[in-house]
């Protein structure tokens, strides 16, 4: 099974304004899968957007990436 991403769109309560944040990653085996989860999760205010395949850190104090620390969830082998 795979993780998907999600978006929030709401009001920044910083300035009022609507925006786009990110919401958790939802399992599912598809983006449909994904957003039925969200449904039946009391996460329906969540939109599925795409599928997660890698999660690359920083390093620390840096906006560099980390690579030797990524996570690959399309071959989770290379782990």
């Amino acid at each position: 099974m795979s993780l998907y991403t999600t978006v929030i769109r709401a009001i920044s309560p910083i300035d009022g304004e609507l925006k786009t944040f990110l919401g958790p990653n939802v399992p599912g085996i598809s983006i449909s899968d994904a957003q039925n989860y969200c449904e039946k999760n009391e996460l329906g205010y969540c939109k599925v957007d795409g599928k997660l395949i890698a999660e690359i850190p920083c390093r620390p104090g840096t906006h560099e990436a980390d690579w030797k620390k990524m996570v690959d969830y399309e071959d989770p082998e290379l782990n």
